[in-house]
C-alpha cells in the first residue's frame, strides 16, 4: 500500500527508513533547512534524493564524448621534421656514394700504374736477362702469366678476408653486403686485357 501526498501524483510506501547521516552531510541538510525555511526534514531529503537519482540517470545516457582530433598544426610539424631527416639521410647517402666513387676511381688508377710499372719491369729489365739465361719466348710469357695468376689469387684471397671480417662486425646489414659484393666486383680480372697485351713484349 501506498500513501499519496496532498497535490501530488506520487506515492509513498509505508516502508520507514532509518538513515544515519554523516556528520557533514546532516550540518549541510541542517543548514538548508534554515535558508529555505523548511521544518520538516524528510521532505528535504527526499527532495535531495530526487536530484540525486535524475543526476544519476543524466550521467547514465550522456553520450560518449568524441576523441578530440589532432591539431592540424602539430600534423605539419609531424610531416616537417620527417621530411627533414628523410632529406637529410638522402643528403648522406649521396655523400657516401660520391666518396666510393672516388675511392673506386683511386683504386682503379692504381691497378693501372701498378700494372703499366710491372710491364715494364718485365720488358726492359726481367726479359732481356731471361733471354740471356737461354729462356725462350714462350717461357717466359709463361712465367709471366704464372705471376700474374699469384698476383691474382693473392688479391681473392685478401678480398675475401675483408668481406669476412665485414660480415662478422656487422652480419644483420643488408647494405654492407652490397658493398662488398661491389668491392669483390672491383677485382675481377678481365682475361681479355692480358691477352690483348700479350704479355711482356720480348
Amino acid at each position: 500500500m501506498t500513501k499519496r501526498l496532498t497535490g501530488s501524483r506520487r506515492g509513498l510506501t509505508k516502508k520507514v527508513t532509518s538513515i544515519n547521516f554523516f556528520v557533514d552531510q546532516a550540518t549541510q541538510i541542517q543548514a538548508i533547512m534554515e535558508a529555505t525555511g523548511q521544518t520538516k526534514e524528510a521532505p528535504l531529503v527526499r527532495q535531495l534524493v530526487d536530484e540525486a537519482l535524475a543526476a544519476r540517470r543524466r550521467k547514465s545516457v550522456r553520450p560518449a564524448e568524441p576523441d578530440q582530433p589532432v591539431p592540424t598544426q602539430d600534423i605539419t610539424e609531424t610531416l616537417q621534421t620527417i621530411q627533414t631527416v628523410l632529406l637529410r639521410m638522402i643528403g648522406r647517402t649521396e655523400s657516401s656514394y660520391q666518396m666510393q666513387s672516388v675511392s673506386l676511381e683511386l683504386l682503379q688508377e692504381a691497378v693501372v700504374e701498378a700494372r703499366n710499372g710491372k710491364m715494364n719491369v718485365w720488358q726492359f729489365l726481367v726479359s732481356p736477362r731471361l733471354r740471356d739465361k737461354g729462356k725462350s719466348t714462350g717461357e717466359i710469357a709463361q712465367l709471366f702469366d704464372e705471376q700474374n695468376e699469384d698476383a691474382k689469387d693473392y688479391a681473392y684471397g685478401l678480398a675475401e678476408e675483408i668481406k669476412k671480417e665485414l660480415d662478422a662486425d656487422d652480419s644483420d646489414s643488408t647494405s654492407n653486403t652490397a658493398d662488398d659484393a661491389d668491392r669483390q666486383e672491383s677485382f675481377v680480372y678481365d682475361q681479355s686485357d692480358t691477352s690483348g697485351n700479350g704479355g711482356p713484349t720480348t
